[in-house]
């Protein structure tokens, strides 16, 4: 895969997450217990976290010197709501989209061989690509869940506002 595909497929995980949730009241978006443990306003946070991870592993990497997070994902989840508690959704988005900005601008440092060189991480073998690609799939399958859940509250989509 190329930069160019990469980044296409961050653009279309973002979209099918984000389009799960375009129109919800804030109410429904801060609502306890959407997906899992975590309301949709919560898992917000974690993925700006989780992305913002996924883009310093992928740079240390790149450097020669893959970093280890200190804490188990669970806990590093946790800590991405705590840090965001309070926040109304307007503020997570303008995050989420800062984030990824910063993650699209940074792509084209790995261009060539280094975007799929493996180096060891957490255990097995990992490259920029890989961790990249991690958030792309990790907000699929966050954006299918989303869509389950907006369908269980009677939110089949826009049509229903």
């Amino acid at each position: 895969m190329t930069i160019a595909q990469l980044r296409q497929l961050l653009r279309q995980t973002r979209i099918h997450m984000l389009a799960a949730v375009v129109g919800l009241p804030e109410s429904l978006l801060q609502a306890p217990e959407a997906v899992g443990p975590y309301s949709v306003a919560q898992h917000m946070a974690i993925r700006i976290e989780a992305e913002n991870r996924a883009l310093t592993l992928a740079q240390s990497m790149l450097h020669g010197h893959p970093f280890t997070p200190a804490l188990p994902r669970a806990e590093l989840d946790r800590k991405a709501v705590l840090m965001r508690w309070g926040w109304d959704w307007d503020h997570l988005m303008r995050e989420l989209y800062q984030q990824r900005e910063e993650t699209m601008w940074n792509l084209e440092d790995f261009a060539g061989a280094i975007l799929h060189h493996k180096f060891y991480v957490h255990g097995q073998l990992l490259s920029p690509y890989d961790a990249l690609a991690a958030v792309a799939e990790e907000e699929r399958t966050l954006g299918d869940a989303l869509w389950a859940w907006r369908a269980r509250v009677g939110q089949d989509g826009p049509e229903s506002f």
